[in-house]
């Protein structure tokens, strides 16, 4: 498997195909479930309707999947940044850019400081503001890192939500899982990888996902939304759970020409779940040449 180190880290990565170059940006946060997962990283499936036209460029983001889990550095613009050296390790000077859920904020940011390596962007199922002060997990999340940076990583463990038995994912993940009719596979995944991790494991862990988080929490990058350039193209399915539909079209609003289009009968993770989605951007990177 390919790794390099990459701005303070070791990080995972694969390309395959030809041609132009679409650079992937995934969702989620570092966390111990995306640990315990690791190993179906590097099983090809979804990726492979753009691998067919394009170069296609995946990565694990600082501490997640096979990546390393550094310390610091899950600042948005650091993590803008893992992405360009990745770029420069590969000798890529510029690419198709897909941002989906906690990826898109970061692919905003590489569409604002490295401007002249953004051929297009898509946007799939994520926002300008991810963690809203109305939205009520915010608000837990917001006392949970308190815990954490007055009394560190075991009382915030010790404090944590109802229901968080491996990470936090399970706050948005629920609903979303609910929405899809796999809510009992998706608890029994969880029961089984709690199983297979000790207590240790589980405190560290959380920790690293909430200072990861806590990069989001506190930004709105409207401002930066205006400033992209590159011809965007915003989806978002309209049963999303996770990311709200009106976060979406919001999103689509304040980037300069970007379109915005609704799938009606999708989740959230419209690019991994729906091969409509993905022919819509392979059409959408065709037409910018």
């Amino acid at each position: 498997m390919p790794y390099t180190s990459i701005n303070g880290f070791r990080m995972f990565y694969d390309v395959r195909g030809e041609g132009d170059v679409i650079a992937f940006v995934h969702g989620g946060f570092p966390s111990l479930d995306m640990h315990l997962r690791a190993d179906a990283t590097g099983a090809w499936g979804w990726e492979m309707d753009f691998a067919s036209e394009f170069r296609y460029v995946m990565y694990d983001r600082r501490g997640c999947w096979l990546s390393s889990r550094p310390e610091s550095g899950y600042d948005l613009e650091n993590q803008a940044h893992d992405l360009a050296e990745l770029l420069d390790h590969l000798n890529i000077e510029s690419a198709h850019v897909i941002g989906s859920s906690a990826g898109g904020p970061i692919a905003i940011l590489f569409a604002t400081q490295y401007p002249e390596r953004v051929r297009t962007l898509a946007l799939a199922g994520t926002a300008a503001h991810l963690w809203p002060d109305e939205d009520p997990v915010s608000r837990i999340i917001e006392e949970q890192l308190e815990i954490l940076y007055k009394q560190g990583d075991t009382s915030a463990w010790n404090n944590r939500p109802e229901g968080v038995e491996l990470s936090l994912d399970v706050l948005w993940e629920r609903d979303e899982m609910e929405e899809r009719g796999t809510l009992g596979e998706y608890e029994a995944r969880v029961k089984s990888l709690v199983a297979r991790s000790s207590l240790q494991e589980r405190i560290e862990w959380y920790g690293t996902q909430l200072r990861s988080i806590d990069a989001y929490r506190d930004r709105d990058l409207s401002v930066e939304c205006g400033r992209i350039r590159a011809p965007t193209l915003v989806v978002h399915g309209a049963r999303d759970r996770e990311v709200p539909l009106d976060w979406g079209r919001d999103l689509a609003a304040k980037i300069p020409g970007a379109e915005f289009r609704v799938y009606p009968d999708k989740p959230h993770s419209v690019i991994h779940g729906s091969k409509s989605v993905r022919e819509d951007l392979l059409a959408f990177f065709r037409k910018a040449g």
